[in-house]
């Protein structure tokens, strides 16, 4: 509510404008479909060799679409708690405290399981990718800077997204001091939308990245993030309805269908940030009702555990393939060879519990600045402090 004082001088600089009312469990549903969905892209050449029986699924097997959803939900809920906030040097110090909160302690366990298992392999003679494992990445990631000035898969493969986003974090209060006065109204936030997809469009065409044929990391996810902030302003007045739940779905379809029919290249970037700004902004003014699958409690638990399953899976796929070889179970019938399928589903989650519990939320108790009305997690979603 204004002051008196503003009231006096009418100035709408001193307003701020409510944050979109917006349930964040509305999400947890689509972290958790678009995180399993990673999971199974990377695990596809170990199960389809193992259960050659699941092969017809290999179309689906691309992991550049589905991490774009995470950039813009991210960027609409950093948005939603943050965007109109007024910027101190302070206040921005506790913001980026919290940033790193979320993202470092379960970053750092990960990569420490991984400099253990090169150290180990490396004591009983098992040779490791050449390249995989350089000094220099080991750097780049502890400083989450890998992404910044290039595309290379060091150490833990998924934590390329990490330095990319760490590296919008940063550059949010720009981004939010650029917004301010000058996205008034939808015909603006349209415009900086489509000139987003177009930017990422390009960037794919012209530099295609050499891990995924998608834009180069930084300017991929700095493009979706901030299409997410579009999309916070762009709902922001709209009602809620069970209509938008079929947009989301819509998108979804739309992802699903980019993922089997399109080439790397420039199609499947502008495919991923569109698809992704479209679900994103379904589910963000869908109604409860509509979308109950989403927010059911399998749903939730599997959002809350979504980052830390994006971190530590192909840890765990690297110790499956090693115990579980195609030549140790290749002879067997199928009934024998399904229960790997729960071996996988089963050894994944329980390290993304394990992660979560004992490293990812302990430690951001520890390392976060004093909450105030919002916590932001590292995935995106927000809970009230």
């Amino acid at each position: 509510m204004p002051s008196p004082e503003n009231r006096a001088t009418g100035n709408p600089r001193r307003t701020r404008r409510p944050a979109p009312r917006v349930d964040s469990t509305a999400f947890a549903g689509a972290r958790a479909i678009a995180a399993w969905w990673v999971v199974f892209s990377h695990s596809a050449d170990w199960l389809f060799s193992v259960l050659p029986e699941l092969s017809w699924l290999a179309p689906l097997a691309h992991t550049g679409l589905a991490v774009d959803v995470f950039f813009v939900l991210s960027g609409y809920s950093i948005a939603r708690a943050y965007l109109h906030r007024q910027w101190t040097w302070p206040a921005y110090g506790r913001y980026l405290r919290n940033r790193v909160a979320r993202i470092y302690p379960a970053h750092v366990a990960v990569l420490f399981a991984f400099v253990l298992l090169y150290v180990g392999g490396a004591m009983v003679g098992i040779a490791a990718e050449d390249g995989a494992f350089p000094p220099i990445g080991l750097l780049a990631e502890l400083t989450l800077t890998r992404a910044w000035f290039g595309d290379a898969l060091w150490w833990n493969p998924p934590a390329w997204s990490l330095s990319a986003q760490f590296l919008t974090f940063i550059l949010f209060p720009v981004i939010a001091l650029a917004f301010r006065g000058r996205m008034r109204g939808s015909v603006p936030v349209i415009a900086l939308s489509i000139g987003l997809v177009c930017a990422t469009t390009i960037a794919a065409a012209v530099a295609p990245s050499a891990m995924n044929g998608m834009a180069p990391p930084a300017v991929r996810v700095l493009c979706c993030f901030v299409l997410g902030i579009c999309v916070a302003e762009w709902t922001a007045a709209l009602p809620v309805t069970r209509r938008a739940a079929w947009v989301a779905a819509g998108g979804a379809a739309g992802l699903v269908g980019a993922a089997i029919t399109l080439e790397p290249g420039a199609p499947r970037a502008w495919a991923a940030i569109t698809f992704a700004g479209i679900i994103v902004g379904g589910l963000a003014v869908a109604s409860p009702r509509s979308t109950a699958v989403l927010r059911s409690r399998p749903a939730r638990f599997l959002g809350q555990l979504s980052f830390s399953t994006y971190l530590v899976h192909v840890f765990v796929l690297i110790l499956l393939a090693k115990a579980i070889t195609p030549s140790a179970v290749g002879g067997l019938p199928l009934l024998l060879r399904a229960p790997i399928i729960l071996a996988w589903f089963g050894s994944i989650l329980a390290a993304s519990w394990l992660l979560h519990a004992l490293v990812e939320v302990p430690w951001h108790r520890r390392l976060a600045a004093l909450r105030t009305s919002r916590a932001v997690h590292a995935d995106g979603s927000t809970t009230g402090g």
